[in-house]
């Protein structure tokens, strides 16, 4: 992976940051473990449970509740909870007042990272992740995506997708997930068909925490992809090229959001959280590429991306390396 890292240093800093929607779910300090914090977002309403310890080093729970501030900065009250019931009592209510904390300040980094800021200490957490592996295995599973083309489209100004990270494998000493896009959505995993004329591989930035992956649209083109990923969620932007050429990465792409619809347990077995547990047998089902849905004249007047050279080459340099596990 380190040909990856590579290829891909200093991306952050050179593309402009895209909107991201806060994950709910149990964050910790990986640095400091032994605490932990469980977020639960509904609409722009947060609910905050702390497990933490006293200055005896008693565990102790604290809770907030507020407002989201914009899309992902919150700051609101602490309380403390006592006198409640004991697991296999009866029920009596419990008592719950400010506590010496005050204030608790969280602002979130990306969907699933943050700081958290009590009592004039700073903590960088992020979302525990208790089962899905790496990066790259966190993405196997069936998802579901959304492209914005409203303005390289004159019919289309939405177009969606769906994308199945199978496996994760090593291929020219590069570490990727492969895959294909899916026939239908009925479909949970990777017919011959779809990987014979749909195929997808990624590759994952550890420096800069990002994603890139490379689909193939149809026979004459592709699609690569350069995401910002969560949990359950993943936010960037989409290129469509010719196969032979290379991305155009001096203007900017369509923003593309996608959301997991089905677990990676379910793609490896046919059980599991999904949307369906329909019947996947073979099929041969063309499906039509993005690009036969974009208005070249349009496509081209995009507006101009704040790349510089060196980051283009870097990008275009890893998206031809995913292009070969393509090709093979």
């Amino acid at each position: 992976m380190k040909k990856i890292i590579t290829l891909c240093a200093l991306l952050m800093t050179s593309i402009s940051s895209w909107s991201f929607t806060p994950e709910s779910g149990h964050y910790w300090d990986p640095n400091q473990p032994g605490s932990g914090y469980t977020l639960e977002i509904q609409d722009n309403h947060l609910f905050g449970s702390f497990y933490v310890y006293d200055t005896f080093g008693n565990p102790i729970w604290y809770t907030t509740s507020g407002f989201l501030d914009g899309n992902a900065y919150y700051e609101s009250f602490v309380a403390i909870s006592y006198d409640g019931q004991c697991v296999g009592c009866p029920w009596t209510d419990n008592t719950t007042v400010l506590s010496d904390i005050e204030t608790v300040r969280i602002n979130f980094l990306t969907e699933t990272t943050a700081t958290i800021e009590m009592l004039g200490q700073v903590k960088t957490i992020e979302r525990f992740n208790f089962f899905l592996g790496d990066e790259l295995q966190k993405m196997r599973g069936e998802w579901q995506l959304v492209y914005d083309v409203s303005e390289y489209s004159n019919n289309y100004p939405f177009y969606a997708d769906v994308l199945i990270f199978e496996q994760t494998e090593t291929f020219n000493g590069d570490y990727l997930a492969t895959g294909c896009r899916s026939e239908n959505t009925t479909y949970n995993r990777c017919t011959n068909y779809a990987l014979n004329n749909n195929d997808l591989a990624a590759a994952y930035d550890t420096v800069n925490d990002e994603l890139i992956a490379v689909v193939r649209d149809d026979a004459n083109y592709y699609l690569a992809y350069y995401l910002k990923t969560g949990t359950d969620q993943f936010d960037g932007e989409a290129f469509s090229y010719a196969v032979g050429s290379s991305p155009n990465l001096n203007q900017n792409g369509f923003t593309v959001r996608g959301f997991r619809t089905a677990s990676k347990h379910f793609v490896d077995t046919g059980t599991g959280p999904a949307k369906t547990n329909a019947d996947d047998s073979e099929r041969k089902h063309k499906t039509l590429g993005l690009n036969q849905m974009l208005d070249l004249q349009l496509l081209n007047k995009a507006s101009s991306s704040e790349l510089d050279q060196a980051t283009q080459n870097r990008i275009i340099n890893t998206i031809k390396r995913l292009e070969q596990q393509l090709k093979k």
